[in-house]
């Protein structure tokens, strides 16, 4: 079970210093080394892992919140999460995720204000979530494997922490984040 705790409040951000090495040095760097294909490779592997993590769990290893340090790139907020409620947030960020390399390969700019504060996840969450999970997986890659979709806008949407991407970086900020709260799960499943 997880200790009460004092979080930030959702949406409070990153430390400056952390802000400012993954918008101006992690993000491009990691950018750098990725193809459309393998910025969608990573991101298939990446739910892949998450699945095997989550799918042997019981319903109380699955939905118990458990608290853990907070990693970089995450928000305080956010470390006190059960494997489902990471899920979740992986699908709610998911589906914005999408949208915006839809917008932007389409040639228009998302008509939406990004506030990490509203990609918070509920804590009434059933086991259905990683069927959920699955299927967004699964409908994410299918869409981002269309060759209509497999380039780099020169159009850009802005993100809170990040400032402005095109298509591309936002596709790698997808698979990024990904690991990222994979690595979460693992972190929250080594002290079950």
């Amino acid at each position: 079970m997880s200790e009460a705790v004092h979080l930030d409040q959702p949406g409070a951000g990153l430390p400056a210093f952390e802000t400012f090495l993954l918008r101006y040095i992690k993000l491009p760097r990691f950018v750098s080394t990725m193809t459309w294909n393998s910025a969608v490779e990573l991101f298939r592997e990446e739910g892949r892992k998450i699945f095997a993590l989550v799918d042997p769990l019981s319903d109380e290893q699955l939905l118990t919140p458990v608290l853990i340090d907070r990693l970089r790139g995450m928000e305080d907020s956010s470390r006190n999460w059960s494997p489902a409620m990471t899920m979740e947030h992986l699908i709610i960020t998911g589906k914005d995720f999408k949208d915006a390399i839809i917008h932007l390969n389409e040639g228009k700019v998302p008509d939406k204000n990004v506030n990490i504060a509203n990609y918070k996840p509920s804590i009434d969450i059933g086991r259905e979530v990683i069927g959920r999970f699955k299927g967004f997986q699964d409908e994410f890659i299918t869409i981002m494997s269309n060759e209509r979709y497999q380039r780099s806008s020169d159009m850009k949407f802005r993100h809170p922490w990040l400032g402005p991407l095109n298509s591309f970086q936002w596709l790698c900020l997808a698979a990024g984040h990904q690991y990222l709260h994979r690595t979460q799960i693992k972190n929250i499943l080594k002290k079950i």
